[in-house]
């Protein structure tokens, strides 16, 4: 699968782990939310580019559902 994401400004706890809300979409235009609780950068790359584009956006109606309802795989 290919998917696109998103950060957003959400943080939750996911079975203890503290994580990120990202909002995706597939490459066939299915939408979804991931609860991402780490990424890892190579140590080659620049990690302050990296955190500058780790632009936060304001989470939308459905993913803040998808959060109270804890739609987790």
């Amino acid at each position: 699968m290919k998917a696109t994401m998103v950060s957003t400004d959400q943080i939750v706890r996911v079975e203890k782990q503290v994580a990120r809300v990202w909002e995706g979409v597939t490459e066939k235009g299915v939408p979804f939310v991931a609860y991402i609780t780490m990424v890892q950068v190579r140590a080659s790359e620049d990690l302050k580019q990296f955190e500058r584009e780790l632009v936060h956006k304001q989470a939308d109606r459905w993913t803040l559902q998808a959060i109270d309802l804890r739609l987790i795989i």
